[in-house]
């Protein structure tokens, strides 16, 4: 896994947002470079953000604002763009499950194990069956922990 040093703001700045289902939003940073980031927890954590959670019309009118540091709602809500920048990657698809099971080594057995899920189910995942959340959080913590 490569680790990236930042040494200015301009990485997390924003040039466009889109956005998509259940608080989820594209986003584009400065550098070109565009994710997709689940805002699920952000908007949950504070209740300033009801309208934005509650109203997908509301949710949908999304705008980079601040001249990329922001992103704001019809509502005047708002979050900076380096929360969203700290949003964690949940999606991951079975090639990602694959390849992190290969870059430490892992079996389906060991990766189990460590996961605490039965060996089928970690042979679906690697299938190509959905990977939860929980899941793909899981791996990649794993991947950043055990990758030195």
């Amino acid at each position: 896994m490569q680790h990236l040093l930042q040494t200015s703001g301009s990485l997390e700045r924003l040039s466009e947002v889109v956005p998509l289902a259940r608080h989820t939003v594209r986003v584009t940073w400065v550098n070109g470079i565009s994710e997709e980031k689940d805002l699920s927890f952000l908007l949950a954590n504070h209740r300033m953000f009801s309208k934005v959670r509650s109203d997908t019309a509301v949710f949908a009118t999304v705008k980079v604002a601040d001249e990329g540091s922001r992103i704001r709602w019809s509502d005047g809500s708002s979050l900076s763009s380096r929360a969203v920048s700290r949003v964690p990657k949940t999606d991951m698809d079975a090639a990602l499950f694959r390849s992190i099971m290969a870059d430490l080594n892992l079996t389906s057995e060991a990766l189990s194990c460590l996961l605490g899920l039965s060996r089928r189910g970690v042979t679906a995942y690697r299938g190509g069956d959905p990977i939860p959340k929980h899941i793909a959080l899981a791996m990649l913590y794993l991947w950043e922990r055990l990758d030195r």
